[in-house]
């Protein structure tokens, strides 16, 4: 195996470990989901209830509203036949009618705000109850897979060759084909 090939079989278990890993990561938020939806339930409160309280407090507040404006057109039409001295007293009164509403709004936020704090935390502390992975499997994988490639690179070596061949000594006689030859007998 060459380089560009171990690069590219290298980069192609990358990508598939980064695939599986941002697959895991959104199939654990929607898990995270289900349970924060289970632990409302268990408490008999459901995301749509949650969502539909905020929308019915706001519906409520906004006809109250709308409520006071129109008893304050009328009181004001009724007490301006009367007096220029009554309009005014209920100029103020529809001043302190409106200041009524925008703090009963204001209110409203910041229950919506709580609820959805609550709502949000309890989500979280869903998401900390999951299972951790646990992470030295792949590490042990790693240095396996180092060894293995250390181990191949080295029995892949080539041998050494040496550049200068060892003299013989003189009182030794050349071999051939596993035989010693006489001096009778002449060398082929």
């Amino acid at each position: 195996m060459d380089e560009v090939d171990v690069m590219t079989r290298a980069g192609e278990n990358v990508g598939k470990a980064v695939g599986t890993g941002l697959k895991a990561a959104r199939q654990g938020v929607v898990r995270a989901g289900h349970v924060a939806e289970a632990k409302l339930a268990d408490r008999g409160i459901t995301a749509d209830q949650v969502r539909g309280a905020l929308v019915e407090r706001a519906d409520t507040l906004m006809g109250k509203a709308e409520d006071w404006e129109k008893q304050t057109r009328r009181s004001r039409k009724r007490l301006a036949k009367k007096s220029a001295k009554t309009r005014a007293d209920l100029m103020s009164k529809a001043e302190v009618v409106r200041k009524e509403v925008k703090k009963a709004a204001k209110h409203a936020r910041k229950d919506a705000k709580v609820r959805a704090k609550e709502i949000r935390k309890a989500a979280a502390q869903l998401g900390a109850d999951a299972p951790k992975r646990r992470r030295w499997p792949w590490v042990l994988g790693l240095l396996v897979a180092a060894a293995a490639a250390g181990y191949v690179a080295m029995t892949r070596r080539p041998q050494e060759v040496y550049l200068q061949e060892e003299e013989q000594a003189p009182h030794a006689e050349p071999v051939l084909n596993g035989q010693v030859p006489s001096q009778k007998e002449p060398v082929k």
